[in-house]
């Protein structure tokens, strides 16, 4: 090693070598992503490839993708969310959320139908992180004929983004569908969303009379939320 290196140079030095230890090469890529420099992407994506390499540090690799960001950092991690390997694929999966772009949302509802567990819950997630160019899609997936676990990821996540473009779906689904479990998780999104919105009220008072007890306390809760910062 030349005594200028520079200390970015020592940490892809340190990644590159697996006689390291995984925390030691763990650190590195931290570094890395702090002092991030265009150099730092072939590494990170010669690790991705490399499938014998530990899981963990694929997988840091990966997260280190989604924070940098950039054309280049995407394109690699499209690739890898197609991994056979379940955590390379959980983690380049989350790394795609965090780069907040709208054309990886395809990607990520796609891996929804992924029969392992972690997959599915890193795509679940991931779509939170998008923000709001998800809703769209969001809203179409909660329509009927989707799967169902996918119908009550969508209403899960526009509870959690709050946007209130996402309530007449929501309405229509509290007082349309047929999937109980459903209903309750759009019922719990209305009351994340509803403070002010037309509407809203209405159909958590109308879906607090279901005979279903389910729904029933669910919509009670609801309103508790919504009359609690309203008072």
């Amino acid at each position: 090693m030349r005594d200028d290196t520079t200390p970015l140079e020592t940490a892809i030095n340190i990644v590159r070598q697996k006689e390291y230890a995984p925390s030691s090469r763990l650190n590195a890529i931290l570094y890395m992503v702090e002092k991030f420099e265009p150099s730092c992407l072939p590494v990170l994506e010669e690790i991705l490839n490399d499938p014998q390499e530990e899981a963990d540090v694929r997988s840091a690799a990966a997260l280190a993708l989604g924070k940098v960001g950039g054309d280049r950092a995407v394109t690699i991690l499209k690739q890898m969310a197609l991994n056979e390997n379940p955590t390379v694929k959980t983690y380049s999966l989350q790394a795609l959320g965090l780069s907040g772009r709208e054309e990886v949302v395809p990607i990520l509802l796609d891996a929804l139908k992924d029969e392992n567990n972690d997959v599915f819950h890193s795509a679940a997630e991931a779509l939170g992180l998008i923000g709001k160019p998800v809703v769209p899609h969001l809203i179409d997936l909660l329509k009927p004929g989707s799967a169902e676990d996918a119908r009550c990821i969508a209403a899960w996540q526009l509870g959690t983004l709050r946007y209130s473009e996402a309530v007449p779906s929501l309405v229509n689904v509290v007082r349309t569908d047929k999937n109980p479990e459903v209903i309750a998780l759009s019922i719990w999104a209305l009351g994340e969303i509803g403070m002010g919105v037309p509407d809203v009220l209405d159909t958590l008072k109308w879906a607090k009379n279901q005979e279903d007890p389910t729904i029933s306390k669910r919509a009670e809760l609801a309103i508790k939320k919504i009359t609690r910062h309203v008072n």
